[in-house]
């Protein structure tokens, strides 16, 4: 009752600031704007699927929305020089709704877009956000399929090796990149105090280059044996809410947390298995293709803010 009572009091103070902002534009991604009630409205958005963005001070709050809003008008520019059909599948949207939906805690997508009315917010909103991800996912895939590095009998073995038990991580992320001239030791200690201060959730908002930053930075399960070995080492080494130390990735560097630890014992299938990590590792790898691709076309990109 407390929380809903809480959400009702959100919305109608963003219902009132909504009404009083002067609509104006702030930001141009070449010939593409964004307005103040474009920034307004991803800052309900954010709130929408995170909650704890309200604890950030409202410049933070700002500067996140308006990075996410350019991130978005980035990638819809490069989609349309490759794609002509951008128009919504709905039967593939309405299942990605339904997975994101319940990624973020909701049982079904009616309970994910009742929530998100609460907010002044409607289906539309996040259909087109899944599509721009749909699309640029299948951009990335046409583009880089050929690079995918794939050893089925390695994992294969490993699956067999691994047997019954099976060890999962709940993990978040946060990754980020060096601007000219900035250490890593500076940026991590940036970062470090960040997390001290507001939460490992917060700081992947503020800091965090990869998709996942609107969530917080949350990866979800990840199996052990879907981890090189690399990563497996340094992960089987964190406590539970404890993070890594900066981990270099071809994107950037890698910060990783342990938000929980599972064993169960399951039946292994090992065909089912193995289609499972062979699908893990091709978006594993895809993903870190998305930012290098992503962080290319940024520079060509004429941003001016004002």
């Amino acid at each position: 009752m407390l929380k809903k009572k809480l959400i009702l009091f959100i919305f109608l103070i963003f219902s009132l600031s909504a009404h009083s902002l002067e609509n104006k534009i702030l930001v141009k991604v070449d010939n593409k704007i964004i307005t103040s009630i474009d920034i307004f409205k991803e800052t309900q958005y954010l709130i929408a699927i995170n909650e704890n963005i309200q604890k950030l001070p409202k410049n933070k709050i700002f500067e996140i929305a308006k990075n996410s809003l350019i991130k978005n008008k980035i990638k819809r520019n490069e989609i349309s020089k490759y794609i002509t059909n951008t128009n919504l599948n709905e039967k593939l949207i309405n299942q990605l709704l339904q997975s994101y939906s319940k990624k973020l805690g909701f049982q079904s997508k009616d309970e994910f877009l009742n929530h998100l009315r609460r907010f002044d917010l409607n289906a539309d909103t996040i259909k087109k956000r899944l599509n721009t991800d749909m699309l640029w996912n299948d951009l990335i895939i046409n583009k880089f399929s050929n690079r995918i590095l794939i050893d089925k009998k390695k994992i294969k073995d490993e699956i067999i090796k691994d047997g019954n038990k099976i060890r999962s991580f709940l993990l978040s992320e946060i990754v980020f990149d060096l601007s000219s001239g900035q250490s890593l030791e500076k940026k991590f200690e940036i970062i470090e105090n960040e997390i001290l201060m507001t939460g490992f959730e917060n700081s992947a908002l503020i800091h965090s280059i990869s998709d996942t930053s609107s969530l917080g930075g949350k990866l979800g399960w990840i199996k052990e044996s879907s981890l090189n070995k690399s990563l497996k080492r340094i992960i089987s080494n964190l406590k539970i809410g404890s993070h890594s130390k900066p981990i270099r990735i071809s994107s950037g560097f890698l910060v990783l947390k342990v938000e929980n630890i599972k064993e169960i014992d399951e039946e292994l299938d090992v065909e089912k298995e193995l289609n499972k990590r062979i699908a893990n590792k091709k978006n594993e790898q895809l993903n870190q293709l998305s930012l290098l691709y992503y962080n290319k076309i940024k520079k060509d990109v004429k941003i001016d803010q004002k």
